[in-house]
Parts: C-alpha cells; structure tokens; sequence
C-alpha cells in the first residue's frame, strides 16, 4: 500500500505540473481526474470492503499429523458484495504451544463474490498443538490507496496436533508383587486365575479344577467347560510427565513417552498417564492401543509446562492399582520424587530424565535411572525393565 501512495503521489505531481506548465481545459480535466480518482476508488470499493470475509480452517477436518508431514491449511476470502473491491492481506501466525515456536507468514488473496482460497502447507519437525491464526486482516480498495480491518470472529483460527514419533525398542515389564494387587479392575481381553469376575469358557484340560467346571452347560454342550476368571489389571504402570524444559527436551520427553506406550500396549498391558492439567495433576487410563492416541493428543493439548504441582486436580482420582511409575522429566523435582514415594511408596520406580544427575538431584532408595538423548532415544531405552 506505501508503494501504491507513493506511486499516486508522484502521477499528482505529474499532473499538477503538466496544470501549470500548460494551462488549459486539457490539463484542468487532467488534474481533476487525478485529484477524484481516489474518493471514486473508495466509493465503490466502500460496500464491499464493508462486507469483507476471512477464515482458516483444515480441509477435511483432520486435526492430527504425524512430524514432518505436510497439512494442507486452507485460507479463504470473500465478501457478500457482488462487485468486487480491492485485495485482502493477511498475516498469519503460527505458534507451537509445547515448544514455544512461532513464526508468521503474509497472505494476499484476491477478493470477490466468490470466494477465493490458497493453501499453505504446514510442517513441523516437532510434536505439539499448532494454532493458526489470522492476524491483521484488512481489506484495500481497487487502487490500493485506502485499507479497512476485517473483522475475524469464528473461523479466524485451527488448530493441527502434530503427534509424537514411536521408535520400535525392546522394553520389558517386571513383575511386582504389591499390597493391592488384587485392586478393582479387570482386563476385557485376558483370562486369570479370580473367579469372582466371569471371563469366558473354554474346553477342559487335564489339570484343571473340578470346581471350575460349569455342569450345567457342559451338560448342554456334551462336553466339559471350564469358567475362567478374568486378571485383575493390578500391575499397571503409571507415567507421570513433566513438560518443563526448553521446547527440544519437550519434544523429546513426548518421543519417549509415545515410545514406552507403545511397547506396553503391544504387550497387552494397560497404563496410567499422568500430567499437569493447570491446577494439578490429571490422570487418563490407557486401556487399549487405540486409546494411546487420545492420550497423547490430551498431553499436547492440555498438558502445563510449568513445575511439578504436587497436588491432584479437582475432580481427578490417582490409580491406586500401580505396581511401576515411571516419572519422565528433563530432571527430578522434588516434588514428584516426594509424590511418587508417599503414594506409591510398594511400586517400582523409573526416572526417565534429559539432563545429567548432579549431587543436587541425585535419586535415592530403588529408583533408577535412565538418561535419554536427542538422537539416540531407541538406543538409550533398549533393554529397559519397568
């Protein structure tokens, strides 16, 4: 817009002095068109610069990606006048809420009574919530002179979450016996020894007990079945997730994170996810491979990077069926040390961290710890026993 001014300023001198230089009815009419043409540009460019439109938005609706995958972001513009006015500029901003990246890229679409749309591609080679947003839209008239702000109300912003990389490593599960492992829960996929909790029936083998036996539907069946109880889901990890470091280690830490989810869910084992929710600790149970997905996606969306709270959020119950913890950190926080050993004084615990251990956080009792790196996360978790 400077540019057009300065180009209109340059043609009225150019007119004023031709006005001068060769008066006449010629020049006068000249020197007038130049001095109306920019209020006749504002006129009709008025009522459509008045009804100017903006949104953002993902076409199709997809609100995840994997790391460096491009998504497509859709900006679109338009007005609710049939003739058309000036062009419509747009600054959108770009801001990763777990690293803390932001950047801003110009936009200028053309406007009309149809609508006009231009698609950025979005890529990020870290996890996170991406919001999109329009910042400073306005709208020109035809010569570019004049410029009027868009009001953006809904649609002026999206949001992408960018989940976090799972690398295939060798981790196990040890078994912990613990004062409530029997707890209240029970596992809709696997058979055990509790009898309390029907799980399903299956042939009979030779060994098993004669007060397992179902007589009555053996009977039905003309051969003996055996009820099997279901497991208790008492050994159970739990992780516990602390986003507050710099915006690498954030992004590593969820790397981690997705990575030990993941191992535990092909095992067939069920967890416990822990995070800072704001004004404490919320907890989502993980109960299947399909549910690992919403949960980190609720990390990424809702997760504070601040300290450790040392408090529950309100509303928010702790598993009490945990037999391991695992505390993933840029570095141990008192607070959580102190949460993990008053809670779950019975269960195992691992403090997965980023940083090196100084005399100032060392880790006591049978905590033990496993230090990860950028680039060599697969590497540094292989062979680890929760």
């Amino acid at each position: 817009m400077l540019k057009n001014r300065i180009l209109y300023l340059f043609i009225l001198l150019c007119t004023t002095a031709f006005f001068i230089c060769f008066n006449g009815y010629y020049s006068w009419y000249v020197f007038l068109l130049s001095l109306v043409l920019p209020g006749v540009s504002l006129i009709l460019s008025l009522p459509g610069m008045l009804t100017s439109w903006a949104e953002i938005g993902v076409p199709g609706g997809g609100g995840r990606a994997k790391k460096s995958a491009a998504v497509p972001i859709q900006v679109a513009a338009g007005s609710r006048w049939p003739l058309p006015s000036g062009r419509i500029r747009l600054r959108l901003n770009i801001h990763n809420t777990l690293t803390g990246e932001r950047r801003t890229e110009a936009l200028e679409l053309s406007q009309g009574r149809m609508p006009q749309a231009v698609e950025q591609r979005l890529t990020s080679h870290t996890c996170g919530r991406i919001v999109c947003r329009l910042d400073k839209a306005r709208v020109c008239d035809l010569l570019g002179l004049f410029s009027l702000p868009i009001r953006l109300r809904e649609g002026r912003s999206c949001e992408v979450v960018v989940l976090p990389n799972i690398f295939q490593t060798a981790i196990g599960l040890r078994d912990r016996n613990i004062p409530d492992a029997g707890g209240e829960r029970y596992s809709p996929t696997k058979p055990g020894p509790d009898p309390t909790e029907f799980f399903g029936l299956r042939d009979y083998r030779p060994g098993d007990k004669l007060n397992r036996v179902d007589w009555k539907l053996s009977d039905k069946a003309g051969a003996l079945l055996v009820r099997e109880g279901s497991l208790p889901v008492a050994k159970r990890a739990l992780f516990i997730i602390s986003l507050n470091g710099d915006g690498n280690e954030a992004d590593l830490l969820m790397d981690t994170l997705a990575t030990l989810g993941h191992s535990l869910s092909g095992q067939g084992a069920g967890y416990a996810l822990a995070f800072s929710g704001g004004e404490g600790l919320v907890f989502i149970d993980v109960d299947s491979p399909e549910d690992s997905g919403g949960a980190l996606e609720a990390v990424l969306r809702h997760c504070d990077r601040g300290r450790f709270p040392g408090l529950i959020a309100e509303g928010a119950e702790a598993p009490r069926d945990i037999a391991r913890v695992v505390y993933i950190c840029p570095e141990p926080e008192p607070a959580a040390i102190g949460f993990i050993g008053e809670r779950y004084a019975f269960a195992g615990a691992t403090v997965v961290h980023t940083r090196p251990l100084t005399e100032g956080n060392r880790l006591e009792g049978d905590m033990y710890p496993v230090r990860v790196q950028p680039g060599s996360l697969a590497a540094d978790l292989a062979g680890l026993q929760i």
